[in-house]
């Protein structure tokens, strides 16, 4: 979530205070704040924010991971100068979308969708998607890869071993979103899906379970 105080003035940051506003019932909730070259995450938000932008140019950009429903609201940035009563105040309002099963059910031959989206407030571009297939007795295997090279703006995808030809990228790339679908499911295909999505050094990880049930008889 981006704060940015642009002054022309050549001062210090002193002090930076995120704050959550929920709703019209909710308390105000501090997630953060910054004084005397110290960091400080509050409460439910410990270990899941830090801040990320330059102090010495004025960012106190923040970025929250492991987002969860509860974090939806209106998150305000108030940014102190050293020497200065301004306050610059900028208010960021963040949208959560429920978590996609992670136990999915098919039958043999049909297709199946399986969600994985980076839900990040980092302004960065997924430099690359991978699904590893774990199964009850094969070894790990790759699925589909997806990578993003950024000089050229191109993103170059592939699917893998018995999955070739039969995966494709349905998510939004643009959206962290690396979801894919699963076409013609074998009773081979059961197992375990995980997905990884790289924003720069940072990666999301996520597991689907698949089942897959017989397929049905036909009837005469």
């Amino acid at each position: 979530m981006g704060c940015v105080f642009q002054s022309t003035e050549d001062k210090c940051i002193f002090k930076i205070d995120w704050i959550l506003s929920s709703g019209e019932q909710a308390k105000d909730e501090y997630v953060l704040y910054y004084y005397s070259n110290l960091s400080v995450p509050i409460g439910r938000f410990q270990n899941r924010v830090q801040l990320m932008g330059d102090i010495l140019c004025n960012d106190g950009s923040l970025l929250l991971q492991d987002v969860q429903e509860a974090d939806q609201g209106t998150y305000t940035c108030e940014i102190r100068l050293k020497g200065e009563s301004q306050v610059f105040k900028k208010a960021v309002v963040l949208h959560v979308l429920p978590e996609e099963p992670k136990e999915l059910m098919v039958r043999v031959g049909e297709m199946i969708r399986m969600g994985c989206v980076f839900q990040s407030t980092e302004v960065k571009h997924v430099t690359k998607v991978e699904w590893i297939f774990s199964g009850r007795r094969a070894k790990e295997e790759i699925v589909f890869r997806y990578y993003h090279k950024l000089r050229m703006s191109v993103g170059y995808s592939q699917s893998w071993g018995h999955f070739q030809n039969r995966v494709n990228l349905v998510g939004d790339i643009f959206r962290n979103d690396g979801s894919i679908v699963l076409q013609g499911v074998r009773e081979s295909d059961g197992g375990n899906y995980t997905c990884s999505i790289h924003l720069g050094n940072l990666v999301f990880k996520k597991t689907i379970v698949l089942h897959v049930s017989p397929e049905e008889p036909r009837k005469w």
